[in-house]
């Protein structure tokens, strides 16, 4: 295939800002991204925006807007936009995608890459996950903490080298850690163990992750064994290590550092309730699974 020159970023809040302005700020590729409200607003007049722990900078898109229908095609969509607007925000990129365009889901959860093919059956859909702790701080400005970054990629059917080349160069250039992965699947479920499980504790409690860590350690691992247990039933290999795991990494994590989900729920937005928590509940009564923890938090926060 071409290189890729054409990147649009389908939802630029705290993770899609950041890989946009890393594509921006390093590689030669025209990157749009698609905004919305006051954010959109503040990229339009003065840039976007990152605040890092040593670095500021400010980087400007090719093009910025909320009417992808303005836009043209691309060569490759990575869609960051919360779960709760995925499909809406598939019906609205369809004058974009072409045949030959790559689609990347970097959203929470899990399962989106099976969404986007039925939207799109004929086109590239990979899968993938994103490790990072970023979020919008005001109009045009997002704040990426700590060092926590890893963008995990991959198919569970085999890609064309091609493909892989190309978005191994860009993501190189773009000086974006990531994995191509060969288990896409499993690692979408390890992270989704991770995050769905402080998701839900953090939105809950109303306390950050280290401090669920420290006070509600019991609860955590529990809620995680539920989600092992959905994953397990549904014939995932993910297991007891993976929780493990999950409380290394949680170790690592920045004081304070607060979860996109109970952000979202602080400043009234639409939060991804459904995709971290109400899903496990769902599956895990279709597979007949217990999920008690994760069933007293879901009716919580629907509350």
């Amino acid at each position: 295939m071409s290189p890729i020159t054409r990147i649009l970023i389908a939802g630029s809040g705290g993770v899609g800002s950041y890989v946009g302005a890393q594509l921006i700020r390093h590689t030669d590729a025209d990157i749009s991204l698609l905004a919305r409200d006051n954010h959109l607003k503040a990229i339009r007049e003065k840039g976007l925006t990152i605040e890092e722990d040593n670095e500021h900078y400010t980087v400007h898109p090719a093009q910025a807007t909320d009417n992808p229908g303005e836009l043209g095609t691309f060569d490759l969509i990575i869609l960051s936009v919360k779960a709760t607007s995925l499909e809406t925000t598939l019906k609205q990129l369809k004058p974009t995608i072409t045949p030959d365009t790559i689609l990347l889901p970097l959203l929470n959860g899990v399962g989106h890459a099976d969404t986007i093919r039925r939207y799109y059956p004929d086109t590239t859909v990979l899968d993938g996950n994103i490790y990072i702790l970023s979020n919008i701080t005001a109009p045009g400005t997002v704040r990426k903490r700590g060092k926590v970054f890893r963008l995990v990629w991959g198919s569970e059917q085999a890609l064309d080298p091609a493909i892989v080349h190309a978005l191994t160069e860009l993501f190189d250039t773009a000086k974006l850690r990531h994995h191509p992965s060969e288990s896409i699947t499993l690692d979408n479920w390890k992270k989704y163990l991770f995050i769905s499980a402080f998701a839900a504790l953090t939105a809950y409690h109303d306390k950050p992750m280290d401090a669920i860590t420290a006070e509600h350690a019991q609860e955590l691992e529990a809620l995680m064994r539920e989600i092992v247990a959905v994953a397990q039933a549904k014939e995932i290999p993910l297991s007891e290590e993976h929780i493990t795991a999950a409380f290394t990494q949680a170790a690592k994590v920045t004081p304070g550092a607060k979860t996109s989900l109970q952000l979202d729920i602080e400043q009234g937005k639409p939060a991804e309730v459904e995709a971290l928590c109400g899903y496990i509940v769902h599956e895990g009564g279709r597979l007949g699974v217990a999920t008690i923890g994760m069933e007293k938090i879901y009716e919580g926060l629907r509350k």
